[in-house]
Formats: C-alpha cells, structure tokens, sequence
C-alpha cells in the first residue's frame, strides 16, 4: 500500500482527502519462472497508472507499508521526485522495502531490531513501532459479548483472519484434556473459511463443562484482549503490537513458510522481553498446547510479569510518530 499527502486543498471538514486507486499487481517468485514476466508487465501497467493519478494530484510525500503492492506508487512518486516514506513493520524487512530503501528520503521501523538488520538505515531511520487500528472503545463488557463466565481463566487462541490449521488441530487435541476443568475457558478464533469443515471435526469432541467458544472470526479484538488471560496465536507484526499494547503474555507459534521467517525473529522480541514462550509450529500439537497453557495458567505471578514486559515493549503514539514524520517532510518541501 502507499499514501499520498497532497498539495490541494483539504475537505471541508479540514482533513486531507483520501482517496482510493485500485491497481492490479502480483508478486514476483523468486526462481526464474514464467509467471514473471507476467507480473512485471503489471508492475509496469500499475506504475503507469499511479504516476498519471500522482501528476494530477500534486503530492508532496509518498508513505509506502512494503509488499509488492506498494511497489507501483512508489516507483511512480519517485519518477516525479516525490519525497519517499517507508514504513518496515517486521523485524526482518520484505524485498520491496530493501530494494526502496536507498531511494527513501525517512524510513519508519516498528522495531528496534530492524536496524541491526540493516545497519544502512540507520542515517534515516526512526523507530516509531508499528501504527495499529484504533479497535473499539467504551465499557462494553467481553465476558457478555462472547458469552463467557467471569472467574475462569480465560485462553484466547488467535490464528488470524483467515484461520491457523496448526492451530486449530492442536486446540481439538488439547480440549478432551481439559473437559473436567471449571476454572478454564477457551475463545477461539478459527479463521472464516476454515470454520465449517473445523466444526464438523469439533461436534466429535468431548469437552465435558469445558466452556469452549469457537468463532469464524472476531471483530471486536479489543474486547479479545481484555478478556484473555493468555494468548496462543501467530507472530505477525500487527499482532505483536497488539499484544505489547494490550499487556497481555502469549504462546507464539511462528508460521513456518512465512519469507525470511521474519515471523521467528517478530517473536523473538518478545520472548527475549519475557513477555512470550515460542513454540515452533512443527512441534505443535494437543499435548504441547495443553502442557503450556496448564503451566502457565497456573503461574498467576509469571502471567503477570508476560504481561508488563509485553507492555513494555508497546509503542501506542506510533501512528501519531509516522504522521509527524510525512507532516514534517512534506513542510520541507513547501
């Protein structure tokens, strides 16, 4: 994805204008295969159609979130000597932000780590941690919103959006396990299209008065956080953000075929804080996620301590610290 501030003027409600151009882009594989060719004539096609949108909307800085999505814009702000902002949001940058990297006037990281990584950076990179989604606000209560008993210990597994199978099959090993427990209670995430064919495997398990709630996908994931004791889920950037600023503790699991495996070296943040154990995804079953869970629910002072330590690696002003950054540099260029 990438932004643009631009020189027009603002709506009439004093914001700048936003609008949306959707462009048609693939990845590029890493071997040589045919399939490139294909994607590079889009990338041409794309750039073209942004620096014809960029001539007529006069920007004065371009903010690029990496991916090969953000490649044509900016390429094409570039073309028209349009400041570049990257924002890195893994410890591990993509190719994209490496290859932009040195045409880049500032680059956001969400990590520290990152200019380790790339020591180059470091004349004009600023850690700003990783801008997040402002979820949901009020005193709603998420005991009642997910249909929970207060006084259980409460476990939120989260594959994302789209669902973890590694996941999935280990929570349906581990919940015969803990089908006498009435201290325990499960929130699970399945991933939209993963839920059917999840739950039909589901109504063959017996989980006695466990109290299990299985959902094809959760929108309110402030109320998630606030409710969980205990997280098991992936190491995506956003999601280590969302851990850090909610101060909770997790189980990490990694995904294995994740590039660079920038999913590890996410999750290594937080478990060289405290704040997180990580378990590869290949030594992941029902037995592995019960021995952990059991083991650390029962350590209300270690949960406690995962919790501050992922707090303190929260950065919550870091969407203000990226827009000071473009608003600043866009100033210069007046």
């Amino acid at each position: 994805m990438t932004l643009y501030l631009n020189r027009k003027a603002p709506s009439a409600a004093g914001m700048p204008r936003c609008r949306l151009v959707t462009l048609k882009v693939s990845g590029f594989a890493r071997r040589l295969r045919r399939e490139n060719a294909r994607a590079a004539r889009e990338l041409f096609r794309a750039t073209r159609e942004c620096r014809s949108d960029m001539r007529r909307q006069l920007p004065r800085v371009a903010v690029a979130f990496g991916g090969y999505a953000s490649v044509p814009g900016a390429l094409a702000a570039l073309s028209l000597r349009v400041p570049l902002v990257l924002h890195e949001q893994n410890v591990i940058p993509g190719s994209a932000n490496r290859l932009l990297a040195p045409l880049a006037r500032r680059i956001t990281v969400s990590f520290a780590d990152t200019l380790d990584v790339c020591p180059g950076w470091r004349n004009k990179a600023v850690v700003t941690g990783n801008p997040l989604l402002k979820r949901g606000e009020g005193q709603e209560d998420p005991y009642r919103y997910f249909g929970l008993a207060e006084g259980r210990k409460t476990l939120a597994v989260v594959g994302g959006s789209q669902g973890a199978a590694s996941l999935n099959r280990a929570v349906l090993g581990a919940l015969p396990a803990w089908k006498d427990r009435r201290d325990l209670q499960v929130l699970h995430a399945v991933g939209r299209d993963k839920y059917q064919d999840f739950m039909a495997e589901a109504a063959k398990v017996d989980y006695g008065g466990l109290i299990y709630r299985p959902l094809g996908f959760v929108e309110r994931m402030d109320l998630l956080y606030r409710v969980a004791d205990l997280v098991v889920c992936r190491a995506g950037a956003a999601t280590v953000a969302e851990l850090a600023a909610a101060g909770r503790g997790a189980i990490l699991v990694p995904y294995p075929y994740a590039t660079a495996s920038h999913q590890d070296a996410n999750a290594e943040v937080l478990r060289r804080r405290g704040a997180a154990v990580v378990v590869p995804d290949g030594e992941l079953d029902g037995d592995r996620l019960r021995e952990e869970v059991d083991r650390l629910l029962a350590e209300e002072g270690r949960l406690r301590e995962m919790g501050e330590a992922a707090r303190g690696e929260a950065k919550p002003q870091a969407a203000s610290h990226v827009a000071e950054i473009v608003i600043a540099l866009a100033e210069e260029e007046k």
